[in-house]
């Protein structure tokens, strides 16, 4: 018996890429998904790499027991890239720590595209005021987290510094300093869950229009230049080096070239195996990882194949 609608397909990821995304990860039931500060810790390193790596711009983050929340801006870049590399990272981590096997999330990230300059504060503040109630734990206020991004905002300097207030303190309008004043009143509003949110908006802040501070991230690049570049600043003759397989001596070359592909070209791991040849997708896999990690290591190389790319 055929039975109509029973089984729904996913919906498909809304991935807007010109527009910030709220983002939340959660845990399964049976574990804490961050049960350590060492945890937590280790889970903002990832965030930080991540987006390193993959040239989002972070806003704003929290890390809870059983949650995570991050809002990005992703710059043009793909947030399925990103959250993979920090939520696969994550859970090979906690199951080798906390010996345990199996999976760690209760279900694939959520995203909720952001639009609008409220509901951009909105977010953001909420990020921010998630610990309010750890405060029984010992913790003065939210400010004194530090497992979130909240003193990137609140005392500029003295945060981890991943997280940056220039967007969403740009649109504010004004000096700096009142943008940080103004973001301070909304947090405490947030916090008691005022209805006057709007009002207050209304009255304390002057929309403008906002210019990144950044350069345009590389998301386009023909892999053949890709290809050619790399090659060249990694000193390495013959590029038919990238058809050889178990060749421990060029690994590394492979490595750059798998996660700069990635980057900077926008390939799936199957589109990389006609340039790889006789390598799978799972191996070219293997090799961007590893490229993800020799980045974390070493990004001033990163920095010499991003300008000459964009020369």
């Amino acid at each position: 018996m055929k039975m109509e609608g029973y089984f729904m397909p996913r919906q498909a990821r809304n991935k807007e890429k010109n527009q910030p995304h709220h983002i939340i990860s959660r845990g399964i039931d049976e574990v804490k998904l961050c049960a350590t500060d060492e945890d937590k810790e280790f889970y903002v390193n990832l965030i930080n790499a991540s987006s390193n790596v993959y040239r989002i711009e972070i806003l704003s983050y929290c890390i809870m027991d059983t949650h995570v929340h991050i809002l990005i801006h992703p710059r043009k870049g793909d947030i399925s890239k990103f959250m993979h590399a920090i939520n696969n990272s994550y859970a090979k981590y906690y199951n080798r720590v906390h010996k345990r096997r199996g999976h760690l999330f209760a279900e694939r990230f959520k995203n909720i595209v952001v639009k609008g300059f409220t509901q951009l504060l909105r977010n953001s503040t909420y990020i921010h005021n998630n610990p309010k109630d750890l405060l029984y734990k010992g913790y003065k206020s939210v400010e004194d987290y530090p497992y979130s991004s909240i003193k990137d905002y609140t005392e500029p300097g003295n945060g981890k510094g991943i997280a940056k207030p220039n967007y969403i303190f740009n649109l504010m309008g004004g000096t700096w300093i009142q943008a940080e004043n103004h973001y301070k009143k909304l947090l405490e509003i947030q916090s008691q869950g005022r209805e006057e949110f709007q009002e207050r908006l209304s009255d304390e802040f002057k929309k403008t229009h906002y210019i990144t501070d950044k350069k345009m991230v590389l998301r386009d690049i023909a892999s053949e230049d890709v290809v050619r570049v790399v090659t060249e600043i990694m000193h390495v003759n013959n590029v038919g080096i990238l058809h050889v397989k178990n060749y421990k001596k060029y690994s590394r070359y492979k490595a750059m070239m798998a996660i700069c592909l990635k980057v900077y070209s926008d390939l799936t791991l199957s589109e990389m195996t006609h340039i790889f040849r006789n390598h799978t997708s799972a191996n070219i896999g293997r090799y961007a990882r590893q490229g993800f990690i020799e980045f974390e290591k070493n990004p001033g190389l990163f920095s010499r194949i991003e300008l000459a790319l964009s020369s």
